[in-house]
């Protein structure tokens, strides 16, 4: 079966990839790649910790004030950039590939920045091995979502591909959430960035477990014209009959529809996460915030996954999730407005509600965008996708957090927030009315209804 093929690195990839179909009486379809999952869940497992790189030397005061700013957007303004070049990769030399290369420009990352701490952090090397590290591990975090979305879409069976893309980017949750204890129990700066550095070892088993256990996706290696296969019987073998996706929206407004609602997204995670606590509430919460609500979307993720996205159409998920966005920011709003509170319980539960549609809009989002696109452009296309979308969150939460130091007030800001908001919910409205379902769908649709060329590489 195609599955097994995503558990045997022994050959070229695509090697065997019908010859195992064997005769042990299974059907096609039923195989879950197993060896894939975790090796892609540590991957995100160490983006979690990647992504939190830059807003907890902010948040907890490691880098200097002045560079506070930096910690907060730029990761994510270079993350978009990352996510462009291992999209490219990702279609180029394959999904494990590009997983591999983005892994291993952490190690790097974490290098240069050792590096700077020889030197005081008033010099100039220091900050500029703060920028380069920032860029390098932004883009190397960011970048590792595009081959973990498209092997997953590609190599899982499509009654769970929805629960598998939930659950298996909800480990990046949990870096979150690993990454801000040390804040959380107090610990010293110094404490803090040994704590963080030893965090990063995690690339090094990501990178160990992806060279032994996975090899690249039945789906690529077909369209590639790398294996002795055509794409739908690729798909086929993966999918058993399950019906296919019907395609009845162009790309243009696919790209539109998914950046809209993935810029207001990110602006949810990362300013409920590290933004509105850094800039308007007491240290403590904000300290306290991401570790809260990272674990509070870990458990959300896996239930969402388990009993809820395979449940219901991908198009109502979609729509209630960011109703539900919208509704608790006009409660965080309203809160903040009547108590002026900074501190205390109260203000922690409604920060804590707030990362319920954080993370379902995350679920959301990161199962469509690998399920809109064709397999032969399906990690550029998400790149694009993703470039687009974390530059301008980047933007958005750097503009955001100026206008905090300056003392714009918090009415303000929420104000653009919603805006944000509602335009998305907005989005998935026309979703609902004009595109298509994906839900336990085969995407050898969305190969086959592309225009037939004699070379199927692409070149």
């Amino acid at each position: 079966m195609v599955q097994q093929s995503t558990l045997n690195n022994s050959g070229p990839a695509g090697e065997s990839l019908v010859s195992k179909s064997s005769n042990t009486g299974e059907k096609s379809g039923t195989k879950y790649p197993w060896a894939v999952f975790v090796a892609l869940a540590m991957g995100m497992l160490v983006y979690g910790v990647a992504e939190s790189y830059g807003p907890v030397f902010a948040i907890g005061g490691i880098i200097p004030l002045q560079y506070a700013f930096l910690g907060l957007s730029l990761p994510y303004i270079a993350g978009g950039v990352g996510a462009l070049l291992s999209g490219g990769l990702a279609d180029r030399i394959g999904r494990k590939g590009s997983f591999m290369i983005t892994t291993g420009m952490i190690v790097v990352g974490i290098a240069i920045y050792a590096l700077g701490q020889m030197t005081p952090q008033t010099s100039r090397i220091y900050l500029i091995t703060l920028i380069i590290s920032f860029i390098l591990i932004g883009m190397a975090a960011i970048g590792l979502e595009t081959p973990v979305l498209s092997m997953m879409a590609e190599a899982v069976p499509a009654r769970s591909r929805g629960k598998s893309l939930v659950i298996v980017q909800n480990f990046g949750n949990i870096g979150v959430g690993i990454t801000f204890i040390p804040l959380l129990l107090g610990f010293s700066k110094v404490s803090n960035e040994i704590a963080l550095i030893l965090l990063f070892f995690a690339p090094l088993i990501a990178l160990a477990i992806a060279w032994r256990l996975m090899s690249e996706s039945a789906p690529w290696t077909a369209v590639r014209g790398s294996a002795n296969i055509d794409v739908e019987d690729a798909w086929q073998e993966q999918d058993g009959k399950a019906e296919k996706v019907k395609v009845s929206i162009g790309l243009p407004m696919r790209f539109l529809i998914l950046i809209i609602i993935g810029v207001a997204q990110d602006v949810a995670f990362v300013y409920f996460s590290y933004g509105v606590g850094y800039d308007y509430f007491n240290l403590g919460i904000a300290e306290t915030i991401p570790v809260v609500g990272g674990l509070t979307m870990a458990v959300v993720g896996v239930v969402a996954g388990l009993f809820f996205v395979d449940g219901v159409s991908r198009k109502s998920f979609t729509i209630f999730s960011y109703g539900i966005l919208v509704a608790l920011w006009a409660l965080l709003w309203g809160f903040f407005a009547i108590t002026h509170a900074t501190s205390g319980f109260l203000l922690l539960a409604v920060m804590t509600l707030l990362f319920i549609p954080g993370e379902i809009t995350w679920a959301s989002r990161g199962m469509l965008e690998p399920e809109l696109f064709p397999t032969l452009k399906r990690g550029t296309y998400v790149s694009l996708v993703r470039f687009t979308v974390w530059v301008s969150a980047g933007v958005i939460t750097g503009i955001l957090t100026i206008l905090a130091e300056r003392g714009y007030p918090f009415n303000g800001t929420a104000a653009i927030v919603m805006v944000i908001f509602v335009i998305s919910l907005a989005m998935t409205v026309l979703w609902q009315r004009r595109g298509f379902e994906t839900k336990s769908l085969s995407l050898s649709g969305l190969d086959t209804a592309l225009p037939k060329t004699p070379d199927r590489t692409g070149k």
